[in-house]
């Protein structure tokens, strides 16, 4: 959901990035049309837009470890199965805390 203060920009060429990254997603969404339930399309279209910002390189500085584990544990995360990035990151942090010293 966006923030209340966000704005919906009324002119026309500063909205063509913003319409051409949500017509790209339509045409993923398409042939998966007729949805059961809001959870199950709720969930598929945060799929579709986990792996989008995977692959445009937007999430990379999320990736705390920047390989394909990496990339796994954001899409963990984004759809609550694996531990939380605090917990991790506390985690990564302290190993490499410990190589450099050794």
């Amino acid at each position: 959901k966006c923030p209340k203060d966000t704005v919906h920009r009324q002119v026309k060429y500063l909205n063509n990035v913003v319409e051409a990254d949500h017509g790209k997603l339509k045409q993923l969404i398409r042939p998966v049309r007729g949805f059961k339930t809001m959870k199950t399309a709720y969930a598929t279209i945060k799929g579709f837009e986990v792996m989008r910002a995977l692959r445009k390189g937007q999430a990379n500085h999320f990736n705390l470890s920047n390989d394909i584990l990496g990339e796994a544990r954001i899409v963990e995360r984004a759809f609550g199965v694996g531990p939380g990035a605090i917990a991790e990151a506390i985690t990564l942090l302290e190993k490499r805390a410990s190589s450099s010293m050794a």
